[in-house]
């Protein structure tokens, strides 16, 4: 009987049936892995070490953003290396403790690094820096809090109108009180900041920044230590978090607002991208984003790999070998399986305005001459060139994901036989009787 998987959205059920083709694909996808594992050139000895990091880093940075791979490599590599944990702990990198802050004005040459959260608004209030803080963190606003039940004050006279407003103005006053006395210098809010409390902020010498993002909210609370209170009131020592300075700084005309902190490993660091326009300032963040995830892949697994589709040309090559070793209809499958990996030094020929056939081809002559490293020279005069020495590399456990996942997804498509669609039983329904069938008019 044919194994099958059933939609539980569409009721289809599709029926999976082995064939030449799969079990080629299979083998080919197999063997391919296995054959990676000999075609490493190098491996990064130690991730902490800078010079080895951005060697991994400036090739996936210029694969989207040529001509700025030693400055955004230079970005990544020293944030990577703000928010990895010292020895003797294992290197490795929290993507999500790597910020973007994208500001229009000035040039790509004026990025910086941040340790700490960098907050695009600046502080409410007349404060604006606070150093060495204590930062106290409520997730809610900071107003007068609400019944749960809606009531009715009737006030007969402009003396209990007067006593009213002391009595939530003295509670008020109270809260602040209790914060200030608990040794806090800056308060952020997750909400709005009524005038009352921003009044009695002012007082107090506090420095209100609101953060109406939960998840910036979250970020900045684990670059402080802080914890974020569901209630307004004075804190404990252990719920207060520590900025070594907080201050509200002027970028590219517009005020912002930085948390910093100047200890050797801070729990978030922040590149500031500096740019003309809103669209480059996208694609930097994304080539900024491939190149932390190749940080973390590194920290697992250094080893490296020859680019500009040199190790898809040599796998292509003997994965044709094994297809003309491989009696039956195997072969065919195996055969397309290596001329399928043709594709990504075509795609850099392409992009790069060559002949894709000329370069293919002379990737394969200069690979069967015993050049392994020999990729597509997306620069020179030339159609192929040394990539080892050239300094053109990828990770190997990112390739390693890769050429898995597109093996798998083929091979899924391929054993594919019949997808069988149920339907309600019966036909259609009948129509309603109308005047042309006897019914009353």
């Amino acid at each position: 009987m044919l194994p099958t998987t059933l939609c539980p959205a569409c009721d289809a059920r599709t029926l999976f049936r082995s064939s030449p083709r799969t079990a080629g694909y299979k083998k080919a996808s197999e063997a391919a892995l296995k054959m990676l594992e000999g075609l490493t050139v190098g491996k990064v000895e130690d991730a902490r070490d800078r010079a080895q990091l951005l060697s991994v880093l400036r090739p996936v940075i210029a694969s989207k953003q040529g001509g700025y791979e030693d400055l955004l490599g230079g970005l990544v590599a020293d944030a990577v290396l703000t928010v990895m944990p010292s020895a003797p702990k294992a290197p490795g990198v929290n993507v999500d403790n790597v910020r973007v802050a994208k500001l229009i004005g000035g040039t790509i040459g004026d990025s910086a690094i941040v340790k700490g959260v960098v907050v695009q608004r600046e502080a409410e209030g007349t404060i604006k820096r606070a150093e060495k803080a204590k930062v106290v963190v409520f997730g809610c606003s900071i107003e007068a809090s609400s019944p749960e039940t809606r009531g009715t004050v009737v006030i007969k006279s402009a003396e209990e109108l007067m006593s009213y407003n002391k009595s939530e103005e003295a509670l008020m006053e109270e809260t602040i009180r209790g914060v200030a006395e608990s040794g806090a210098k800056v308060v952020v809010a997750g909400g709005s900041i009524s005038e009352i409390a921003m009044h009695f902020l002012e007082k107090y010498g506090l420095m209100a920044v609101k953060v109406v993002s939960k998840f910036e909210l979250r970020r900045l609370c684990k670059a402080v230590g802080a914890t974020a209170l569901v209630r307004v009131g004075a804190p404990t020592p252990e719920e207060m978090g520590y900025a070594d300075l907080v201050a509200v700084q002027e970028l590219s005309s517009r005020l912002v607002t930085v948390f910093r902190q100047e200890e050797e490993d801070a729990a978030v660091a922040t590149i500031v991208l500096r740019g003309a326009t809103m669209n480059s300032l996208d694609d930097m963040e994304r080539a900024i984003d491939d190149a932390v995830n190749t940080a973390k892949q590194v920290c697992k697994d250094g080893r490296l790999l020859a680019g500009g589709g040199a190790v898809e040309i040599e796998l292509a090559s003997k994965i044709q070998a094994l297809g003309a070793a491989t009696p039956g209809l195997e072969q065919y499958a195996i055969n397309k399986f290596a001329e399928a990996l043709e594709v990504v030094p075509r795609i850099l020929a392409e992009n790069s305005g060559q002949d894709p056939t000329e370069v293919i081809s002379g990737l394969y002559a200069a690979h069967a001459a015993g050049h392994a490293g020999a990729g597509v020279d997306v620069d020179g005069d030339k159609p192929t060139k040394d990539c080892v020495a050239a300094g053109v590399l990828d990770a190997y456990a990112t390739k390693v994901s890769a050429l898995r996942l597109a093996a798998e997804a083929a091979i899924t498509i391929l054993r594919v036989d019949t997808i069988i669609m149920s339907k309600q039983a019966g036909g259609p329904k009948p129509r309603a009787p109308g005047p042309a069938d006897g019914g009353d008019d």
